[in-house]
């Protein structure tokens, strides 16, 4: 796994990031595929120039943001990099020249080339790269777009103003010098337009960390799937497309936002696991607030406020929501919620 000598950059790097991911050396070690010896003469400038695809795999492991992995690339001592730390192999446009595109769907949409915001143009140009965002890898047919933008009463133009939209994307989030037939970033499909390989999208890594900490999860590891989970949630900066009034409500848009509240709630079945119930407290109570008939959301909630030592807060989230229940749909709290509230009772009877 290892060769000779690098700077102690790399190990001091990966040994900061561990310590405030909260994981342990043999923690670590395992979701990369490290002995744990390797990786504590890394972290001590025993090892000094580790090969890229190892350190990489330790970067994937702590799910290092794309500055993060950029400075530990600064720091190796190998040379260029044969993988690029976030995008696969170099030498594609997917690699190399649509790196520095980043695509932000987990709030207001958003988009940087090379750090620089971009101006994505009209409310219905973005549009259509909100609908690329939330499809992606998959492709948007034509037709579905025009039926977003304009419903039952498409214009005429339709097709070549999609098509216009289309175009500008490309040019504004491309690279110059990219061949066509490389798809750079919005490629023709069969029937539609694609995101092309290679972007950096908020919703694909909110995915993927979320799918590793499920794995890490179920492993046992639940430090590493606390760190994964609360990385995750940290991508979001609001309401799914929170500016794109028009999707609003539109089923992937939705779907995201479910898998967002499920991870909250897996976050916080680990965070009680490893004893750290207080982490998951603030998606919690934001998951709450934005689903106030949700008791499950509410019973997990009590529950982390009790292990805090807030049980009299618990107590006040279980009337609350017992009141609204009723008043707004005339119905009391169901079992979930009613069990987590007498275990809280029974507790401070204790």
């Amino acid at each position: 796994m290892m060769s000779d000598d690098a700077p102690d950059g790399v190990g001091e790097l990966v040994r900061e990031r561990r310590v405030s991911a909260g994981l342990t050396q043999r923690e670590l070690a395992a979701a990369a595929g490290w002995s744990i010896g390797a990786l504590r003469d890394l972290e001590q400038g025993r090892t000094r120039c580790p090969r890229w695809g190892s350190v990489a795999a330790i970067a994937a492991a702590l799910s290092m943001d794309h500055r993060e992995r950029g400075e530990l690339a600064d720091a190796w001592c190998g040379g260029q990099p044969d993988v690029d730390p976030d995008y696969g192999p170099a030498g594609t446009v997917g690699a190399r020249a649509l790196a520095g595109v980043r695509i932000g769907a987990l709030g207001p949409l958003m988009a940087r080339h090379s750090g620089a915001a971009v101006d994505l143009g009209s409310p219905q140009q973005r549009t259509v790269l909100g609908l690329l965002a939330l499809h992606w890898p998959a492709a948007v047919p034509r037709d579905l777009i025009i039926d977003v933008l304009w419903g039952d009463r498409p214009p005429a133009s339709a097709v070549t103003r999609v098509q216009a939209y289309a175009s500008r994307l490309r040019r504004l989030l491309g690279p110059s010098g990219v061949p066509r037939r490389n798809g750079g970033p919005v490629p023709l499909a069969s029937d539609g337009y694609r995101l092309g390989e290679g972007m950096d999208l908020d919703i694909a890594e909110f995915r993927e960390l979320s799918r590793r900490a499920d794995r890490a999860a179920a492993r046992g590891e639940c430090r590493l799937a606390c760190a994964l989970y609360e990385r995750s949630l940290g991508l979001w900066r609001g309401e799914v497309l929170a500016d794109l009034e028009v999707l609003h409500g539109y089923p992937a848009a939705a779907e995201v936002t479910r898998r967002r509240g499920d991870v909250v709630l897996r976050f916080a079945g680990a965070a009680a696991a490893a004893r750290r119930a207080g982490r998951a407290l603030p998606p919690l109570r934001a998951l709450c607030a934005s689903e106030p008939f949700n008791e499950q959301a509410h019973a997990i909630l009590m529950t982390a406020l009790a292990a805090t030592g807030q049980q009299a807060t618990a107590i006040r989230v279980f009337c609350e929501l017992r009141r609204r229940l009723d008043r707004e749909l005339g119905i009391r709290p169901g079992p979930q919620v009613a069990a987590s509230y007498l275990r809280i009772l029974r507790q401070q009877a204790d």
